[in-house]
């Protein structure tokens, strides 16, 4: 067998290695273009989307996988012009009503009794309350309710509304089951509300008044019912209480030594008000 000559060796090698360069380089386009073809026009599309998606874990590892969402832009539109006028052709539209500022001291009220309830009812119902949030918790707030009620009884007399008056002819919802309504007009003008938060068992009162009135609400209550804080008078009342998530019936109130709170059956408010039993009785 004829041997190669030492000399051809390195030409051999040298093709094998050209051949070897070549098959990578044709296959090497192939083994790109099954998974993604990345041209010199795509490559900065390529790096921005890396670029975004290590930002955006980034951005997910530092804020928990929460996000605040920005507030709604409003985008100017026909409807801002349209919509208006569509509503104004309602038969029951009602223009609104701007804010009032009003800045003058409580000069006068007026409770509406329980026999002028329908007198002012249908101005009630329509009025938009406004109502204080938790943000505005005073001395007052810390009071227990069947002792506030107990100071406006005193002062006031008998509240406007209780369970007694309610509306049966319908399902109430869990909000209007109330123990006790005061409706007052202030200054002449505007309505307000008291009532309970949640009947004898929580602290504080609930005061509303029109919308427009907001801004003032905060110096109503505490012009109107924050002496209250300094008054210690108590009269006597009793009131039903029902509590809708225990579905229990309670007649509550002060007897003028101590308040209760005493569990009974339904009671039948076709008879009215409950009335406290005379001593000796």
């Amino acid at each position: 067998m004829p041997r190669t000559s030492p000399a051809t060796l390195p030409g051999s090698a040298l093709r094998r290695g050209l051949l070897v360069i070549l098959a990578l380089v044709m296959v090497a386009p192939v083994y790109a273009q099954d998974r993604s073809i990345v041209t010199r026009k795509d490559l900065p599309n390529v790096y921005r989307d890396a670029r975004f998606k290590k930002q955006y874990d980034k951005l997910l590892r530092t804020t928990q996988m929460r996000m605040t969402p920005l507030p709604p832009e409003h985008i100017a539109s026909p409807a801002d012009t349209v919509g208006p006028w569509i509503a104004r052709q309602a038969y029951n539209y009602v223009p609104p009503q701007e804010e009032v500022k009003f800045t003058a001291k409580i000069s006068s009220w007026q409770l509406i009794k329980r026999i002028e309830r329908h007198k002012y009812k249908r101005q009630f119902e329509s009025v938009k309350w406004a109502y204080l949030g938790n943000n505005y918790f005073t001395p007052l707030d810390t009071v227990k309710t069947r002792k506030i009620r107990a100071r406006m009884q005193s002062r006031f007399g008998a509240p406007t509304r209780t369970l007694v008056e309610l509306d049966y002819s319908r399902s109430l919802r869990r909000e209007e089951y109330i123990q006790f309504e005061y409706w007052f007009i202030v200054n002449d003008s505007i309505p307000m509300i008291v009532m309970d938060v949640n009947g004898p068992f929580e602290h504080g009162i609930v005061v509303a008044c029109d919308h427009r009135y907001r801004n003032i609400l905060y110096n109503m209550r505490q012009s109107f019912l924050g002496r209250m804080m300094h008054e210690e008078e108590l009269a006597p009342y009793v009131d039903y209480y029902y509590n809708y998530v225990s579905r229990r019936w309670y007649r509550t109130g002060f007897d003028g030594q101590q308040f209760f709170t005493d569990p009974i059956g339904q009671p039948n408010l076709a008879r009215g008000r409950p009335q406290l039993a005379r001593p000796g009785g």
